[in-house]
This record gives structure tokens, C-alpha cells and sequence, in this order.
């Protein structure tokens, strides 16, 4: 064909771009068992235009645009799908730098006084603290039993108890009644002959342990 018409070098080179594709294989024009064209299939156009008209032909060939166009689009949907699967590696200076890079990170550690308050909370009430902060009350005019205190400073003092109250009450009263045991300063109880310390009577009745009546000398607790 020479010289070529614009309709049949149109033809060829869209017969040429379609069997020469870049994404995919060259392939041959498909022929029939008797060596002659095949059926006109969508991307392929006749070599021979004496077989279709000039309508049918670009009809053909426009389809085999079409159809390259839409592989073109599944081929890229393919890319994107592929994109799922693409691990980013960090750059060793990157990581380095975002590992060294604490400038926002604030570590808040607990206050001293914190500390000190959280200890004293769970630390129990001393003998002392518990005796000065206790409630002796008023003498009882019955049922009471009467006992004499020397105080460390030589003062005499006497004072009525229910009998059945505890021996505490009266370490209670002489804490109260003196400003240095007030200000936590130790002192020892001690009663009977020879003298015995009190101390390990602190929770029993004052008629248990026959104060009643009895004399109670008081003294500073040696460091």
C-alpha cells in the first residue's frame, strides 16, 4: 500500500501499538487454520483492509485503544494494591536522632514531703501520741478508785478513776497534766514494792491491778 492513505497508517499503527504493547509480550497477528486472518477480536485490527470497511476499521481500532486504556488501569490498580505490602525502612540517623530526642519527655518524680506524708500516713501512732490524745474525762464520784501520783518534779497529785477503766487512762492523765510529757517528752510509771513498771499493765482495769489506793511514782525514761 503506497502510498499510504491517513486512514490505513492509522490502521497499522494502531494494529502495531496493540501488538507491540510495553507491558506485554510482542505477539503475532493471530491467524486461522487455514492460514488465513482470524475473527476480528476486540485489540486487533486485520492487516488487510480490504476485509472490513473503512467504518468497521476505525470502529476496530478504537476498541483496541479502549482495551489497552483499561489494561493500563488494572495495571495500575495492581501497583496500589501492591502498596499495602511496602515496608518503610528508617534511616539509622533517624532513629538514632528520634531515640536521643527526649525534649518533650518530662519525668515527674515524687517530692520529698510526698514521700514524708505518705509515710507518716502508714505509720501507726506512736504510745505517746496515742495518751495525749486521749479523752480522761471527769473524775466519777462513784465506784471510783482514788490514786496518788509523785510526779518528776516532786508535785503530789491525786485523782479519782472508775476502777474498771484501763491503766492507760491514768499514763493518759499524767501526760496531760505535765508540759514537758505534753510536748512528747517519755516518762515511766512505776508502783508496789519493790517498784514494778507499769507498762506491760497499760491495758488492763485499774482493780486488776490493785492501783486502788495505791501510790504511783512517775519518772523521766533514761535515752
Amino acid at each position: 500500500m503506497n502510498p499510504l492513505t491517513p486512514i490505513q497508517f492509522a490502521e497499522l499503527a494502531a494494529d502495531f501499538c496493540s501488538r507491540h504493547s510495553l507491558d506485554k509480550a510482542p505477539a503475532p497477528p493471530k491467524r486461522s487454520a487455514n492460514n488465513g486472518p482470524s475473527p476480528i477480536t476486540v485489540g486487533t485490527v486485520p492487516s488487510n483492509d480490504t476485509e472490513m470497511t473503512e467504518e468497521q476499521q476505525l470502529q476496530a481500532a478504537i476498541r483496541a485503544s479502549m482495551n489497552d486504556t483499561v489494561q493500563d488501569v488494572d495495571d495500575i490498580d495492581d501497583d496500589d494494591d501492591d502498596d499495602d505490602s511496602v515496608e518503610y525502612v528508617m534511616e539509622d540517623d533517624d532513629e538514632v536522632e528520634c531515640m536521643n530526642d527526649d525534649s518533650d519527655i518530662q519525668v515527674v518524680e515524687p517530692s520529698r514531703n510526698t514521700e514524708i506524708v505518705a509515710e507518716e500516713k502508714e505509720k501507726p501512732p506512736s504510745f505517746t501520741d496515742e495518751i495525749i490524745a486521749m479523752d480522761v474525762g471527769d473524775e466519777p464520784s462513784d465506784n471510783a478508785a482514788k490514786v496518788m501520783i509523785r510526779m518528776p518534779d516532786g508535785k503530789r497529785l491525786v485523782r479519782k478513776f472508775k476502777t474498771n477503766d484501763r491503766v492507760k487512762i491514768i499514763y493518759a492523765f499524767v501526760a496531760q497534766a505535765n508540759e514537758d510529757a505534753k510536748g512528747g517528752k517519755e516518762f515511766v510509771m512505776k508502783a508496789g514494792f519493790p517498784p514494778k513498771d507499769l507498762v506491760d499493765s497499760v491495758n488492763e482495769s485499774i482493780s486488776n491491778t490493785g492501783l486502788a489506793g495505791d501510790s504511783i511514782t512517775v519518772r523521766w525514761k533514761e535515752n
